[in-house]
């Protein structure tokens, strides 16, 4: 069980947001609690493993799914697209064509299918849409987090095993100091 927005999937609810997402999914202590007693340790981390590694191996059938995105953008991405277009500078923006928003996205992906660290995925769409905020550096070090007690500050940035990047993603979901700075409307420390 993995609750997702689909109103912000694909980094959105991280790159346009006023107060960004930093979580891959919501793993909240509620979520935790029905759980027990093994929490995520137990059947969800050996589920996310299985998925993510059939995924992977398989990642050339789920990009080539997503080819449709490139061909015919939602509407949704057209307005995304829209808004970082406005972010951008002059001469990048002169050159973009249609695709280059569901490209992005895809990308992101691809890295995702590939092994790269969680953290440093997300910290690249945080940027795109707060990189020039004064905030974006207090951000920054809170996504990629302190290597003396988060998993995934000890993974490197490309070629992580499935268990690592599992790891990475729970670590994450379940930080306090990321739930600690959510909107308050989406009440994480329930």
């Amino acid at each position: 069980m993995v609750g997702i927005d689909f109103g912000h999937a694909f980094g959105s609810a991280t790159q346009f947001l006023p107060v960004p997402e930093l979580v891959p999914f919501r793993l909240t202590r509620q979520i935790l609690n029905v759980m027990r007693p093994l929490k995520e340790k137990g059947l969800m981390e050996g589920v996310m493993t299985h998925t993510l590694r059939a995924l992977r191996e398989n990642s050339s059938i789920l990009l080539s799914t997503m080819d449709v995105f490139i061909k015919e953008p939602s509407l949704d991405w057209k307005q995304n697209a829209e808004k970082q277009k406005k972010q951008m500078a002059g001469d990048e923006v002169t050159k973009l064509d249609e695709s280059w928003y569901p490209r992005q996205k895809i990308g992101f992906a691809q890295r995702k299918l590939s092994g790269d660290n969680c953290a440093h995925i997300m910290r690249d769409e945080l940027q795109l849409g707060h990189g020039k905020a004064s905030y974006f550096r207090d951000l920054e070090l809170v996504l990629l987090g302190d290597a003396s007690k988060d998993v995934r500050a000890k993974h490197p940035e490309h070629d992580l095993s499935v268990e690592q990047q599992v790891a990475g993603l729970v670590d994450l979901a379940t930080d306090p100091n990321i739930l600690g700075r959510f909107w308050i409307g989406w009440e994480p420390w329930m």
